[in-house]
């Protein structure tokens, strides 16, 4: 089990929409624990609370889950 610290980007396709909308879980297998957005954390954040660019996501779950996770939130619209 491990935690990791994983960047919204602009450019990534959930900068702006809610947390809910990438199916982190689901997808990945890890649990978002917390958000950290300009030195404020949003801690058990829920499926509602918004990513923007520049937010850091705080995961925590397998090493595979985890790099699934990072691709998952690094992936910009088509």
């Amino acid at each position: 089990l491990s935690i990791d610290w994983l960047p919204v980007s602009e450019r990534s396709r959930f900068a702006g929409k809610a947390l809910g909308a990438t199916e982190m879980r689901t997808r990945t297998g890890v649990s978002v624990i917390a958000v950290l957005r300009q030195g404020t954390a949003i801690p058990a954040p829920g499926p509602d609370d918004m990513l923007l660019g520049g937010d850091t996501v705080v995961v925590v779950g397998l090493a595979e889950g985890i790099d699934a996770a990072a691709r998952l939130l690094s992936a910009s619209e088509p």
